[in-house]
Parts: structure tokens; C-alpha cells; sequence
């Protein structure tokens, strides 16, 4: 005969999958349900939820989540009380009440309301897990106290609920300690408290919504405005923070990474810094704003041993995934969210070492699919996993962080905002251009991406624990000093050292870092890349030597700059004398794209000759130009540089219609410059007048088309500062003869006023640019 157990330790927990009863005698559960456990037996408990007394029965003890709470009477008058704080609870249970609200609006298809239940819903869990990570000092948790009852107050007003009756410093009045009259009094008060709050809840958010959009018809760039308060994690090692804007739809990262280092004892490594952690994310578009879906996502990488917490005896230094944390900034950057003050959590999902995963295996049966999510997934997958689950067992671990979205770039940030731009706030570039490169802005930012890799166990019985080293070299194989920026917030670096994947054999980095040269310096530069297998023992990792070298030329022979996109690169032998030569391996092919052109000029098959033999393993990357000096269109590199082929200029200033418009806008100054430079050397002959004004039509029409009209301003401040070509009136007399009538406009003498020459822009700035 079976026998049920009373319970001693476990009396109290909370409901975390939803069980539906299948005998009279079980019991129903739902997901938060608070039970009071009464006996034990196999697995199975017996009790009753809190929400209906009466109703007893049994239910499965994997299903619960166990909380500590007092015990008071016994048998049939046991009372359980839980030792959460009172507010605590409270959240809880009005978390419950909502939630089933929350329900039937959903099924009612009430959508509006239902955005705002889910919204306070959210701020409440938020609020909660807050306080319950018991990191907050006392300062902020009575400025948090005060936040979450004035918004459950708000809520409750709002769904008709009942009003709880509070003193002055948030807490419930026991109607049993207090006086009638005091309790109308503070019924009163707090009534009276909604009703503004709700007002002026209407009136922000209507002045917000007309702000919004008149802000986003009128603005075209932005920025976005982070500081990061805190990081709570228990990690044991030094560990370094990658942020940066994600949208999941593309699988795109929109900006560069802003890197935070933080010490093996919960701290930044800038102790000063300490919750003041301020990045401006910079020359956001209003395409980017007005995304589908916009994600702030942070890649956790831990700095110490292959395992974590090993011995002296173990290889230090080393860069392995520890975990991730996602958040939706969606409504923050379409401007329906605008509070700078609130502090918003980021859970924390932690990945399973590998070790852990084969001991888990080993114990669970393999019929049973595993939930765990290994570190051997690449961080981009981990982070579009929780995005997609939008499920994390963070245990109160993750960021907290302040948000605000700002109009303007960094120039009309800095003017405006001076307050949240100083010395010490990190300058996050977007990976890409503004909708509007104004003069005078220069930029040359190559972003290399380490996306993939397939590599040869060799001798070692097991894949290799692959090591990427990044290098910028000269052609004599001189390192570029600090030409690599693995995130904004700090200086650069010589060498970039990736993430180590354990014992992978196709790893998947998808780590980008930004290379920042001298422009005149680009031409004779190159990546170099070393593969080294990385040992856990540190006896064995000292000798352990590069297996493989690549490399890739950032100048094409032609001028132009390595095209943007996916480079298969060849994988060199590293253990040879020849592959550290750059004169040496500089010689031969870097790209497999390289060998098939060289294939298809000469019409046979490659066959490789050169002193450094070439391996079977492969690896891939991905490169972003962001220049307005380096192009990577041939005809418009050949009208910016007409000087070397000025005999060839009438079929250079021919082929810029050829070039699109959006790869002219990005260098407008420099190609204008160009083009009242050639008027100004050619004035004494008239063999280029024609081109030349045809071209300068060209731009200009091209610039009134509505595609590119936001670059009007670009042209007004071209001509009020920069615009320096004392020829351009004579060379513009004598090419008028060159247009006709209706190209110029030219109206009847009865005409009352001008018509402009270019009629999608203002009559002064067509004839700014003709130089009438």
C-alpha cells in the first residue's frame, strides 16, 4: 500500500508549465499558480493552489518551483506565508491577476489595450527581477518601490480594478491598524493621485505622438543614446561586452561594437566608470528606425582558461563564448517609448560548456531532446535563438541599461545634448552611411568580418581548438600600429586574437572588427591572418605553432578598394619560413576568386608555384568599405584621379553617367572638385567645356531627383563653404551657348519672375552652381 509523505522543507512553490488534470483526483495547474504542498510521494505532490482553497488533488512535483516560506499551525490549520519582501508579493500577485485579463483581451482581439497590458506587464517583471537580484543599493530600491506601486496603482485604475489604499512611503494599509477616517482620507489622496497621473499619461503621450512625427518627417538622422548601468553575472574571469544594434529579419548587424571590459570581480576594468557606461550610436537613417524589428544585442566573451576556473597549469588569456543578452528597442526607436530615466534589464542566457553537455548526454536518456544550448553554437545563433524564443533562464543575471533616442548626428548631438555627450561617452559608427553625407565629413572604415572556417584535424585525434591572429602589415611586413578596432570605447590594437571554439571543425566566428588606416596608406596594406591550435595545457600551447596563413590585399590592382561581400580566402601552409616573407606570399593569389580569373584569362588550369604550399583546409571572410575617399567604382576612381590619365579624360567624364547615383552622392564634394578642377586647368581649351557641363547637369538632376533630394542641404553648404572655382563664371559663358531653351529655363521677356534652370531646386542654388 502506498503511503504519502507530509512535507517538511517543501510547502511552497510556484507553477512553471501548465497542467492539465486527467484523473477526478489530480489536480489543474496553470503557469504562476501559487500551491501550498501538503504530502509527497514519487515525484507527486498533493496540495491546493492558492487562488481556490478548496479544491485539493495531486500534480506532478517536476512542474513546480520550489520557494522558501514560513510555516505556521499544523494538520488542517497550517498556514504557509512566503518570505518574499511584501512588494515582492504583491508584484506577484497582481502579475497573476493581470495575466488573466491580459487573456481575454486577447481573445477579444481588443489590440490596443492589449499593447498596453502586455507594456505595463513587461515594466512590472522588469521591476520584479530587479529587486529580487538583491543588487540594488538601498537609494534605488526605494526609488523603485516607489516606481512599481505608482504603476500598479495605474494599471489597476486602468482595468478597473480594485484601488490598493497606501501610506506615504508605498506601503499597504492594514485597515485593521488604521482608522476609518484615515482610510477615506488616503482613498481619497490615492484616487486623486490616478486621475492625474492618467491625464498626464494622455497628454505625454500624445505630445510624443505629435513629436514622433514631426520629428521623422523633418529629421534624417539619428542617434540612439545608451548607458550602461550595470552588468550583474557571476563569471569567475575577466570578461569583455560586445553591443551593438541587430535586426534579426535581415541577419545584419546595423552598427560596429561597443566594447566594455569588465574584471573577474564584477567590476569595469575603469572603476571610475562604475554605472556611468555612456555609447551614442551614431548616423541611424530613418530606413533603419522604422525596421520591422530592431534588437540591442550583447555578446558575452570570457577572458581566461579553454574550461572555466582552471588551474596555474592551464593556458591563460584565452577568448571563449560564454553567453548572450537580447533586447527589443523596436518601440524605442519608432519613438512611441521616450523615458532616459528608466533602466531597463537585459537577461543574461548563459551557454553549457561542452564538458557539461557530454555529462548530460551520458545521463539522460537520448530519446529526450536537450534544451541546452552548447558553447560551440556561435554567438550569432545563440542570440537569434533567444530572440526567437524570447525565453531566458537568466536567474536575475543580465545588464541594466538607459536608453534615448536623439534627433541629429554627431555634430547636432553634441550641440544639443551636451549633457549626454562628453569625453567618456564611447562614439558607436554605424556600418554604413548616413542618409546624408554632408562636406567636410571624412570617413575610411574597412569592417572585416571573421565569418567561417573548415579546417583539417591533421595528426591530433580530435578537431582543432582554431585561433584566429589578425594583422594589417605594409608590403614589407611591417605591422600597422593600432590599425584594429575590435569596438568603440577603446584605442585600437595591433593584433585581433577570435574566440576559441572547442574542438569544432567548421567553426563560425561572424566577429567583426573595424580597420582604421591612413588613407594614403591603404594602397600598400594587406590583412594577414595566422591559424594557430590552441592547447588547454599551457606546456603544450607554447608549442604549438601557426598551422595555416591568409591574406588579402585591401587595394585591388586597379585602385579600387576590396569590393564589399564574402572573400573565399586560401589557406597557406603557416609552418614554413616563406609564409611570415610578405614580399614572398605578397606574389601570389589571395582569393579563390583571384585563381578563377586568372583561369579564365589564360585558359588553363591553375597550378600553384609559389614557395608557400597551399593547405585543404578553407575560411571566409566579410568586408564593409565605409570611405568618402576610397571607392570601389572603376569610372568614377578614374574621374577622381584624372590627373594620371588626363589623355583619357573625355572617355572618363563620359562613363560618370554610367556610375549610380548613390556611389556619386557618397563622394559629391570630391567628384564637383574634380569637375570645376578640370574646368579650371582645361579654360584655355574648349575640348572639355561640353563634358564637363553635361556631367555637372548630370549631378545636379541627379540630386533633384526625389531619390536623393535630401542631399539638397549637401549642395547649399558644397556651394557656401566649399566651392572655390574662380573660373566657373567665364568657362559658364562660354558653355551657355551650349544649352538650349528649355534647359535653361529661359522665359519670355513679359515673364514675371525667373524660372530655374534645374526645376526640382531652388532658383539660387541652380544658378549657384552655373555661376551666374
Amino acid at each position: 500500500m502506498t503511503r504519502w509523505i507530509p512535507t517538511k522543507k517543501e510547502k511552497y512553490g510556484v507553477v512553471i508549465y501548465n497542467y492539465d488534470a486527467k484523473e477526478e483526483h489530480e489536480l489543474s495547474l496553470q503557469v504562476g499558480d501559487a500551491v501550498h504542498i501538503l504530502e509527497t510521494f514519487e515525484g507527486w505532490y498533493r496540495g491546493y493552489t492558492l487562488r481556490d482553497k478548496s479544491r485539493k488533488g495531486i500534480f506532478p512535483a517536476s512542474y513546480i518551483h520550489l520557494k522558501e516560506a514560513q510555516v505556521e499551525g499544523t494538520g488542517q490549520q497550517e498556514i504557509v506565508i512566503p518570505t518574499d519582501q511584501p512588494l515582492v508579493q504583491e508584484l506577484g500577485a497582481t502579475l497573476r491577476e493581470w495575466a488573466q485579463i491580459w487573456h481575454k483581451l486577447y481573445v477579444n482581439n481588443k489590440t490596443t489595450q492589449f499593447r498596453h497590458v502586455q507594456q505595463m506587464t513587461y515594466s512590472l517583471i522588469e521591476y520584479r527581477s530587479q529587486i529580487v537580484s538583491g543588487t540594488l543599493p538601498k537609494d534605488d530600491l526605494v526609488e523603485l518601490k516607489k516606481k512599481v506601486t505608482a504603476k500598479i496603482d495605474y494599471g489597476n485604475r486602468i482595468l478597473d480594478l480594485d484601488l490598493v489604499v497606501r501610506d506615504e512611503g508605498g506601503n499597504t494599509l492594514d485597515p485593521d491598524s488604521s482608522s476609518t477616517i484615515s482610510l477615506f482620507r488616503a482613498h481619497e489622496t490615492a484616487s486623486r493621485c490616478i486621475d492625474e497621473r492618467i491625464q498626464e499619461e494622455k497628454t505625454r503621450l500624445q505630445n510624443l505622438e505629435r513629436s514622433r512625427q514631426s520629428l521623422f518627417s523633418t529629421v534624417h538622422t539619428y542617434s540612439l543614446f545608451m548607458n550602461l548601468k550595470n552588468f550583474v553575472c557571476n563569471i569567475g574571469e575577466d570578461a569583455e561586452l560586445l553591443m551593438s544594434l541587430y535586426d534579426p529579419d535581415q541577419s545584419e548587424f546595423i552598427s560596429e561594437n561597443f566594447l566594455v571590459r569588465w574584471d573577474s570581480k564584477g567590476m569595469p576594468k575603469e572603476i571610475e566608470r562604475l554605472n556611468n557606461l555612456p555609447a551614442l550610436f551614431t548616423d541611424l537613417s530613418s530606413s533603419d528606425l522604422i525596421r520591422p524589428r530592431l534588437f540591442l544585442v550583447c555578446q558575452i566573451i570570457r577572458v581566461g582558461c579553454m574550461e572555466l576556473k582552471e588551474g596555474k597549469k592551464h593556458t591563460g588569456g584565452l577568448r571563449r563564448p560564454f553567453g548572450v543578452a537580447v533586447m527589443d528597442v523596436t518601440d524605442i526607436a519608432h519613438g512611441k517609448v521616450d523615458d532616459e530615466d528608466k533602466q531597463h534589464f537585459i537577461p543574461f542566457q548563459q551557454i553549457a560548456m561542452e564538458t557539461y553537455i557530454r555529462q548530460r548526454q551520458l545521463i539522460m536518456s537520448p530519446l529526450i531532446p536537450s534544451r541546452v544550448i552548447g558553447e560551440n553554437e556561435p554567438l550569432t545563433s545563440v542570440f537569434n535563438k533567444v530572440i526567437a524564443s524570447r525565453e531566458v533562464n537568466h536567474k536575475g543575471q543580465g545588464l541594466f541599461v538607459t536608453l534615448k533616442l536623439l534627433p541629429g548626428d554627431l555634430s547636432q548631438v553634441k550641440k544639443d545634448y551636451p549633457h549626454f555627450v562628453d569625453r567618456t561617452t564611447a562614439i558607436v559608427r554605424k556600418m554604413g552611411f548616413p542618409e546624408i553625407i554632408l562636406p567636410g565629413n571624412v570617413r575610411n572604415d574597412i569592417y572585416v568580418t571573421l565569418l567561417q572556417g573548415e579546417f583539417d584535424r591533421g595528426k591530433k585525434k580530435t578537431p582543432k581548438n582554431v585561433e584566429v591572429t589578425m594583422s594589417v602589415l605594409d608590403e614589407d611586413g611591417t605591422p600597422m600600429e593600432k590599425a584594429i578596432f575590435p569596438g568603440a570605447g577603446y584605442d585600437g590594437i595591433t593584433e585581433y586574437k577570435s574566440v576559441i571554439y572547442y574542438q569544432v571543425k567548421q567553426p563560425c566566428w561572424n566577429e567583426t572588427v573595424k580597420v582604421a588606416i591612413p588613407i594614403e596608406d591603404v594602397g600598400r596594406c594587406h590583412l594577414q591572418l595566422m591559424f594557430r591550435h590552441r592547447s588547454s595545457q599551457d606546456s603544450r600551447d607554447k608549442s604549438e605553432k601557426p598551422f595555416g596563413m591568409a591574406f588579402v590585399r585591401l587595394m585591388k590592382p586597379d585602385g579600387t578598394t576590396l569590393r564589399d561581400g564574402k572573400h573565399d580566402l586560401i589557406v597557406y601552409k603557416g609552418d614554413v619560413k616563406k609564409a611570415e616573407d610578405a614580399r614572398a606570399y605578397l606574389s601570389m593569389p589571395s582569393t579563390w576568386t583571384e585563381v578563377e580569373e586568372k583561369e579564365r584569362q589564360s585558359g588553363k588550369q591553375f597550378h600553384h608555384s609559389g614557395t608557400v604550399p597551399i593547405t585543404k583546409d578553407s575560411f571566409q571572410i566579410a568586408t564593409l568599405t565605409c570611405s568618402t575617399k576610397l571607392t570601389q567604382n572603376v569610372d568614377l576612381l578614374g574621374l577622381l584621379n584624372w590627373r594620371s590619365n588626363p589623355e583619357q579624360l573625355e572617355q572618363t567624364l563620359g562613363r560618370l553617367m554610367e556610375v549610380e547615383g548613390s556611389e556619386i552622392v557618397k563622394f559629391l564634394q570630391d567628384t564637383l572638385d574634380a569637375l570645376f578642377n578640370i574646368m579650371m586647368v582645361t579654360s584655355e581649351k574648349e575640348t572639355y567645356d561640353k563634358p564637363v557641363f553635361n556631367a555637372l547637369v548630370f549631378i545636379i538632376t541627379l540630386i533633384g531627383d526625389i531619390k536623393f533630394q535630401h542631399f539638397n542641404p549637401v549642395l547649399e553648404t558644397y556651394i557656401t563653404k566649399h566651392f572655390s572655382a574662380t573660373l566657373a563664371f567665364s568657362c559658364y559663358t562660354s558653355l551657355s551657348l551650349c544649352l538650349s531653351p528649355p534647359l535653361l529655363g529661359a522665359s519670355p521677356p513679359s515673364a514675371p519672375c525667373p524660372i530655374s534652370p534645374f526645376p526640382s531646386l531652388p532658383l539660387p542654388l541652380s544658378l549657384s552652381i552655373l555661376g551666374s
